[in-house]
């Protein structure tokens, strides 16, 4: 089985988690004898990887998360979609299959004029990206058109499957959930020096879709009961400015630090330190970096607006803007031993689910693939 396999983002060119799900994805399905040609944009260095045969397209990166709305951005989206259809009409492929609404035009180009099956992978939408409050109905559009004519629809929780169908009348008969995994040996057996202060961890994109703004408001309330406390934020974003200036205008400049970029290398050492790991996600349709704050054996607290508390049954949940409860739930996990002991016991028992693993992701994507030929 060869698949032509096309994406924006692969490590270490990453904006979020669908670099990691694309990295993780083509290497287990090689692992599973699946020919994997992975069509993204060219870099200035070069992009190894032991499963997929990386075919880099003469473009230049561009982002989703942070997009300027003038007409060059789209001419470039165009550009880049045009380019993978003339190299992958090149190639000798089973099946064309596609990363969200930035390589959608390719993929319906390519299932018309080479007549295979077309399968697309629906990470988030603009709906999530825009937290619902100023999505650009011209993506709205690319990613409606892509739900048509995708043959099979993959998406990464029920909750996103439930959004297709309400939002984009997808047909509910041609999608399927894949959840996305975890490789748990990555986050085990780190050691680092834990700092005097207790670490309250937020790692994501800046970005409103996130909520790393309630963060802020509820590690406010957090530092009028605790003040041995630090509030970390990790991750970088187009809010930073605007999250710098709300921690001023909150008073609390004083106990916040902004990692910025966080390495693939440091991130384990980061989630080690920490004490609690929290992300208030206004609409997350899954969450990867939960599961990697439980496999480092961290208390995790999470939105009730997140995919992955769907499968996760040890952490705490909470609605994304009652940051009241969210800074309860933080003071609570700091204070209280016994109950932050169980967490990382249970938490760290229950990522060790074969259910989790990236090779169970591969085994069910495997299964959509057969179905299409």
């Amino acid at each position: 089985m060869r698949i032509a396999m096309i994406g924006w983002e692969f490590p270490p060119l990453v904006s979020g988690g669908l670099g990691t799900h694309c990295y993780e994805l083509t290497k287990h399905l090689s692992e599973k004898g699946v020919i994997i040609d992975f069509y993204m944009p060219k870099v200035r260095y070069e992009v190894a990887h032991s499963g997929a045969n990386i075919v880099p397209v003469d473009f230049t990166p561009i982002t989703p998360y942070a997009y300027p709305k003038r007409e060059d951005f789209f001419q470039k989206v165009i550009s880049y979609n045009e380019k993978c259809v003339s190299m992958v009409a090149k190639g000798n492929y089973d099946l064309i299959h596609c990363h969200d609404w930035l390589t959608v035009p390719a993929g319906i180009k390519l299932k018309k004029t080479l007549r295979k099956p077309f399968v697309l992978t629906v990470h988030s939408t603009e709906y999530d990206r825009t937290a619902s409050l100023f999505p650009w109905d011209r993506v709205v559009d690319i990613e409606k058109a892509g739900i048509l004519h995708a043959d099979r629809i993959i998406t990464v929780s029920k909750r996103m499957k439930a959004q297709l169908i309400d939002r984009y009348d997808a047909d509910e008969r041609k999608i399927h959930v894949v959840y996305n995994g975890i490789d748990p040996k990555r986050f085990t057996g780190v050691k680092m020096k834990k700092p005097k202060e207790r670490i309250v961890l937020y790692f994501g994109r800046l970005t409103v879709q996130k909520g790393p703004d309630f963060f802020l408001k509820a590690a406010k309330k957090v530092l009028e009961f605790e003040n041995n406390v630090r509030f970390v934020v990790a991750g970088t974003g187009e809010m930073l400015t605007q999250l710098i200036d709300l921690t001023v205008k909150l008073g609390i400049q004083d106990k916040v630090f902004f990692t910025g970029y966080v390495s693939d290398e440091d991130l384990p050492k980061l989630y080690v330190i920490a004490d609690v790991f929290v992300l208030p996600s206004v609409s997350e349709p899954f969450g990867i970096a939960p599961l990697e704050a439980m496999a480092s054996g961290i208390p995790v607290i999470i939105s009730k607006t997140t995919g992955v508390g769907e499968i996760v049954r040890n952490c705490l949940l909470v609605d994304f803007w009652d940051t009241n409860e969210m800074a309860n739930k933080i003071i609570a996990v700091l204070r209280y031993e016994a109950l932050d002991r169980t967490l990382r016991e249970r938490e760290k028992m229950e990522i060790m689910d074969k259910s989790f693993s990236w090779g169970n992701a591969a085994e069910e994507t495997i299964k959509i693939y057969r179905g299409l030929l």
